[in-house]
């Protein structure tokens, strides 16, 4: 069973398809985002400039507040389909012009569970859970990702996300929160 997983994974990985030098390292755990540092070839921290050179995005109109430091974006002709699942939309998020997250969501039990199992093939554990076992963490060396799932639905929601960029997303928060509190 884990073998079919890993060859989902293998088949998820929008990466799969670029060139690259063979590694005594499987596949999966040489294109994995946390292993890689990127997503559909384009690098975490990589400029919304380089990204644009790989991707046609388009902002998202009603996601951000005019001049906020996270722009939300989707990509032209973009694939709903990795390897074994078909996903909802998929949103880029860029933090002060630099690419932080990617994030996309699942319609129901049997593609959040194929997704959460090719996670955990993905980064070798088992996820994090918080108290109401709402909030799955997958802790990575640079890109870690973290699934919500609907227990009714069984829709998920995951996003993988730059560690290196986390604390200043941490901080657009605080800050958006304090101007929210003080405009009501």
């Amino acid at each position: 069973m884990r073998a079919v997983f890993l060859l989902i994974l293998l088949l998820l990985s929008p990466w799969a398809d670029l060139p690259g030098e063979e590694t005594a390292e499987s596949p999966v755990a040489s294109s994995f985002p946390d292993r890689s540092g990127a997503f559909a070839g384009v690098a975490f921290g990589s400029t919304l400039e380089n990204a644009r050179e790989q991707w046609q995005l388009e902002a998202l109109e009603g996601a951000s507040v005019p001049g906020a430091p996270v722009q939300v974006f989707l990509r032209e002709e973009e694939s709903h389909v990795f390897g074994g699942i078909r996903v909802r939309e998929v949103i880029y998020y860029f933090l002060r012009g630099r690419f932080y997250a990617v994030g996309f969501s699942t319609p129901d039990t049997r593609q959040t569970t194929i997704l959460r199992e090719a996670l955990e093939l993905g980064y070798g554990a088992a996820p994090h859970e918080d108290g109401s076992s709402r909030s799955l963490v997958w802790p990575g060396q640079a890109i870690s990702a973290q699934m919500l799932v609907d227990s009714r639905s069984g829709e998920g929601k995951m996003l993988f996300f730059s560690n290196a960029l986390q604390p200043e997303y941490e901080e657009t928060l605080r800050e958006a929160a304090a101007k929210t509190a003080a405009g009501m």
